[in-house]
């Protein structure tokens, strides 16, 4: 009976590696959304999600190798079925899915998609009309306010911001290479440093979701932090940012009257 069991050893290693992927892929999206009191969904990025699917390839191949007898058990579902009529099910199943399977991935990654985006991408669009005549309110603070405010700055783009663009703002953060767009590097004088900061507090309020559609939302995976940070902190926020990056905002032009 023992041995009859262990001969399914490789369909039980099929099935908890396609448990793993509708835990990451299906449920875990609901569970940060309750865990983070969001009115969406959180996916998991896709990069992320194929190291967890080879992370569990892998620690299946690890387990059933441990020993002589698992790893024969798990290499003998290959072979002929003799009178089991359910291994010989199984068998004809794999023998079918799989080149399914395979055609299915090499498919979905080569069909050109229908919804193409045919504009030219915008990288910084037009300043909504709402956020053209907003000022940093410390802007004209006293010297020790600044620093102060600068200080609180930096402590909070490090609680928020450093997991994506990195603790030197560098675009080097540990979840950077999760995304298929890197976050951006903000010591890279093309980025921030071309902006004024009523800008950067747009971006950083809205997000990727409040970009306009000639700027190919899609490309941005930046949340909008509106309903997380107030706006005092955001400016907060933006002033120890070019201080971590070491630039300087671009400087507002002279407004017409």
């Amino acid at each position: 009976m023992a041995k009859n069991k262990n001969s399914y050893s490789m369909i039980m290693v099929i099935v908890s590696v396609l448990i793993v992927f509708a835990i990451i892929k299906v449920i875990a999206p609901y569970v940060f959304m309750i865990l983070l009191a969001k009115d969406h969904t959180m996916p998991t990025p896709s990069t992320l999600l194929l190291w967890y699917m080879v992370l569990a390839v892998l620690a299946s191949l690890v387990y059933v190798s441990t020993s002589d007898l698992k790893w024969a058990n798990f290499l003998s579902f290959i072979l002929p079925a003799g009178d089991d009529k359910f291994k010989a099910l199984f068998q004809k199943m794999m023998v079918i899915a799989f080149p399914l399977l395979v055609g299915w991935f090499v498919y979905s990654g080569t069909v050109p998609g229908t919804a193409s985006p045919v504009e030219l991408r915008i990288q910084h669009p037009t300043l909504l009309q709402e956020f053209e005549k907003l000022e940093n309110p410390f802007a004209n603070a006293d010297e020790a306010t600044k620093r102060k405010c600068i200080e609180e700055g930096k402590h909070l783009y490090q609680q928020n911001c450093r997991p994506c663009h990195g603790s030197k703002a560098d675009g080097n953060g540990p979840f950077a290479n999760a995304f298929r767009l890197r976050p951006i590097n903000f010591t890279d004088p093309g980025t921030i440093a071309t902006v004024v900061e009523n800008f950067a507090f747009w971006r950083i309020k809205e997000g990727g979701p409040g970009l306009p559609a000639v700027s190919t939302p899609w490309d941005s995976a930046m949340p909008a932090w509106k309903d997380v940070l107030t706006d005092t902190q955001i400016w907060k926020i933006i002033m120890g940012e070019y201080v971590t990056a070491g630039v300087q905002s671009r400087q507002r032009e002279e407004m017409e009257h």
